[in-house]
């Protein structure tokens, strides 16, 4: 059996409209309807998983534990590395002790490949593309130090708002974006459009193997969000001005309505145009003669704050269902269990354990994951009971319809019941304490452990 994975950055579950026909879960505007035409399809030919949270956030550390199978949080002292200007807990290296998917599937005889346009993945120091046998990164994401040629006059105000503050028109990341995207001249040269068609030519070439396990990362939809104006205009047909595809420099009270609604039209218009080029890469498969021996798996490490609690962005204080459901579609090429929903609580790193009891490979070392496929053939609900995470200072419980969300900084604990208060706006704890008790010492037992 072979496997293609595909990571997407930031995709909100309740943005993909299989999960959520009613549209988008905001309290800040009027529900969207994202159009990804290619994810609803692929569910149902899929198990769909409503319950995944991402162990350790953000994206370097949830990707150490897909690439290994290992926990990363609780997090541990680990040195710094010159060339990372990012100081969240877990954001390392992959530890030279761990063994990575690549590395083993190797062992296993799979011809393996990475291709990749998350550049935190590829940095100098970060060592991701360990193991593999072949491995390809697109370049101009985000803050990615590519292009140096100064902008053209004007051309960062075609994306801030009105009387834009000169702190905003020197924003470090989004200048180094625009200059990354200078040479755009169709849809196709955008970084995920890259990655994807690279992938699409590595299928053409490599069909033949015996085994082989592709992993694609593409860093859509996270911010900056610059889409051909086509998905754009999808959800904001008659705007006219500057598109505000980088909100995270402002706060939800310095925009307008219209000026948030423009900011989630971006975020929207980038979850599409991620759906197509997934689209693409499954019309590939097919086209290959690949489906019926080929695993898929289409999974995201997080969501995306797009108004909530004032901020745009990831704030781990904002930890919550927008910023914590993450997407995940398992595609058996038998079709085994095609079209159904899976509602148990599941890790991370369960989603590695489990791509490898489905790839019927030896066990991997120093796997903490546990296959929920079982679970999925017999049809039961339940798989954990409960899940602990991890966000910088921010540790979560999650059991049932409860969110015990404890400040470590602060030594402060709130509960709420995320099916009567979806948007975290009530904390309950004094109501329920033995609620809140009860989950914040199943935290403090996989802390200490």
């Amino acid at each position: 059996m072979n496997c293609i994975w595909i990571t997407t950055d930031s995709f909100r579950q309740d943005h993909v409209h299989c999960y959520r026909p009613e549209g988008t879960r905001d309290d800040s505007g009027p529900r969207l309807h994202v159009q990804t035409p290619n994810l609803d399809n692929l569910a149902t030919e899929s198990v769909l998983f409503e319950r995944l949270r991402s162990e350790a956030l953000p994206t370097v550390p949830c990707r150490r534990g897909y690439w290994t199978g290992r926990r990363v949080f609780p997090w541990s002292d680990e040195p710094f590395y010159k060339g990372m200007y990012i100081h969240a807990p877990g954001w390392r290296p992959l530890p030279q002790e761990d063994v990575t998917v690549a590395e083993h599937l190797s062992e296993q005889g799979f011809v393996t490949s990475l291709i990749c346009d998350v550049y935190h993945l590829m940095k100098p120091s970060q060592n991701f593309h360990r193991g593999f046998q072949g491995y390809d990164w697109s370049r101009g994401q985000e803050f990615d130090r590519w292009k140096t040629q100064p902008l053209r006059e004007g051309r960062i105000d075609e994306f801030l708002k009105t009387g834009a503050r000169e702190s905003e028109r020197h924003s470090q990341v989004l200048v180094q974006f625009l200059k990354n995207h200078a040479f755009l001249e169709n849809d196709e040269d955008y970084p995920s459009a890259r990655t994807f068609r690279k992938a699409i030519d590595w299928l053409k070439q490599n069909k033949d193997h015996e085994n082989f396990y592709l992993h694609i990362e593409t860093f859509d939809p996270h911010e900056p969000w610059l889409t051909p104006n086509r998905y754009f205009d999808i959800y904001k047909p008659d705007h006219k001005g500057p598109r505000l595809i980088y909100p995270n420099l402002y706060k939800r009270e310095q925009l307008n309505a219209d000026e948030h609604e423009n900011a989630r039209a971006n975020y929207a218009a980038n979850c599409t145009m991620t759906d197509h080029w997934i689209g693409q890469l499954l019309n590939t498969v097919d086209e290959c003669g690949l489906r019926e021996s080929t695993l898929i798996i289409v999974v995201s490490d997080h969501g995306k704050i797009i108004g909530e609690f004032g901020h745009y962005g990831m704030p781990p204080q904002d930890t919550g269902l927008a910023l914590n459901e993450v997407l995940l579609f398992m595609r058996h090429p038998s079709g085994e269990k095609a079209g159904t929903r899976f509602p148990g609580w599941l890790y991370s790193t369960d989603v590695t354990a489990t791509m490898l009891s489905l790839l019927d490979v030896a066990p991997k070392p120093m796997t903490d994951g546990e296959s929920v496929w079982p679970a999925v053939r017999d049809g039961v609900d339940a798989f954990r009971n409960y899940l602990v995470t991890g966000h910088a200072q921010m540790v979560c419980t999650w059991q049932e319809d409860w969110l015990c969300l404890v400040n470590t900084e602060e030594n402060t604990a709130c509960l709420y019941n995320l099916a009567d208060d979806p948007c975290r706006q009530d904390d309950v704890a004094d109501r329920y304490p033995s609620v809140r008790d009860d989950l914040a010492a199943k935290m403090r037992r996989v802390v200490e452990r």
